[in-house]
């Protein structure tokens, strides 16, 4: 019988040990700003998290790493032009046309890039919201000014 009363309470030790782990979890979860952690990693663009899908970050993200690439092979480039119209990097019209197919998460994007000293921006359409965004060099994303 003791047996029995010791396996049952040390059953109910462990079964209380075991919710209290889950409920501290949990608690430790919300405390940790694993949110404002989130909407960090997007650097200076973090409004964009609630506004845009992350397909969209993503593709403007490629478009970005597409021009870098295409810089380091070439640092003195001014232009180089996104397209999806070319399978392989193909020099046209004076710049490099770098192959660049977005998803359907980007409504239009502004092919032709203008490098200055190194900086650059890739712009986009959003297809779900129609806003256009612009990504720098370093990922920084902003809603792109009116150009009336």
């Amino acid at each position: 019988m003791n047996t029995k009363l010791g396996r049952k309470g040390l059953a109910i030790v462990f079964s209380a040990a075991a919710i209290f782990g889950l409920t501290a979890c949990g608690d430790a979860d919300e405390n940790t700003g694993s949110d404002q952690n989130q909407s960090q990693d997007a650097g200076d663009g973090a409004e964009t998290d609630a506004e845009e899908s992350q397909e969209f970050i993503d593709d403007m993200t490629e478009g970005v790493d597409i021009v870098l690439g295409q810089l380091e092979e070439e640092p003195d480039m001014t232009q180089i032009m996104l397209a999806s119209d070319v399978d392989k990097p193909t020099q046209k019209y004076g710049m490099w046309v770098m192959p660049y197919y977005p998803s359907d998460a980007v409504d239009e994007y502004m092919s032709t890039i203008q490098v200055e000293d190194g900086n650059f921006h890739v712009t986009a359409t959003s297809a779900e919201t129609g806003q256009q965004w612009e990504m720098d060099q370093d990922g920084n994303m902003t809603e792109a000014a009116d150009e009336e």
